[in-house]
């Protein structure tokens, strides 16, 4: 009897042994996270801020750095009906400088700002010019004849243009450069030769026309006296010549010897911003 017990105690213990299994060393791992953790943005390049309108007169508004102009006066100009062609044009908004960076030039610094629309349907060919300046900012070439200037005050022609570029603002795009007008055979000079912008708006509902007197260190204070020594009568035989040459010459100036600095103009036309 007591061998049945014994042989009976060493069979379950037995038993026992099989059902204990070795135990395995755990893997050293982190817990499984309860949330899933957030990935760190991507890193951005921040845009530059866009400069703020510091100006604004009616429909216009843009930056007007104080190494340009003091202020602006704005004015509503109305409707003009002369006789004469360049008396002829809609209500339109000017923004007048005050304090501008150049003095006692035959031009007045200002922005004009003209209904598109309302100016073609009084004088039919400014849908000419439209379509021409369109042509020039869709990268047309501007050659070397006259560039429209949307003007009413101008009875003169446009003798050369230099430092030419297409500038796009906040609606819109256009050209600038560097002109003058003269009824005569007139040396380009400082006191008449200016800085322009004409563009259009996307919308095609305004046309915006900068005029701001420049200068430049190779020309001469004015057109008293025709250059290198000639006479009148020898200036006017040369003048295709020296329009070319002077062009060439111009062009060839870096865009911050002139004054004001071409570069600030850019901005000034970059902050332009027109809304109804």
């Amino acid at each position: 009897m007591k061998r049945l017990s014994l042989l009976t105690l060493i069979l379950a213990a037995l038993m026992l042994a099989c059902n204990i299994s070795t135990p395995v060393p755990a893997t050293q791992q982190p817990p499984p996270p309860t949330n899933t953790p957030e990935l760190p943005a991507t890193p951005t390049v921040a845009e530059t801020p866009a400069v703020q309108p510091n100006a604004v007169c009616n429909e216009l508004s843009f930056y007007l750095d104080p190494a340009v102009a003091a202020d602006i006066v704005c004015e509503t100009v109305p409707q003009g009906n002369g006789e004469d062609p360049w008396d002829v044009h809609p209500q339109f908004t000017k923004a007048a400088f005050q304090g501008y960076a150049l003095a006692d030039k035959f031009h007045n610094p200002r922005i004009s700002v003209y209904p598109l629309p309302a100016y073609i349907a009084q004088v039919p060919k400014v849908a000419d010019s439209a379509a021409f300046l369109k042509s020039l900012i869709g990268g047309g070439d501007p050659g070397t004849g006259a560039i429209p200037v949307l003007e009413s005050s101008f009875n003169a022609a446009q003798e050369f243009h230099a430092q030419y570029q297409v500038v796009r603002f906040a609606n819109g795009a256009g050209v600038r450069f560097v002109t003058q007008y003269a009824q005569y055979f007139a040396p380009i000079n400082n006191h008449d030769m200016f800085f322009t912008f004409q563009g259009i708006t996307a919308d095609d509902q305004y046309w915006i026309s900068i005029i701001l007197p420049i200068t430049n260190p190779v020309l001469p204070a004015n057109a008293d006296n025709p250059p290198g020594g000639m006479s009148w009568e020898e200036f006017g035989n040369q003048f295709d010549t020296y329009i070319a040459d002077l062009a060439n010459q111009l062009n060839g100036q870096p865009a911050d010897s002139f004054a004001p600095s071409i570069t600030l103009l850019d901005s000034l036309i970059q902050s332009i911003s027109v809304q109804p």
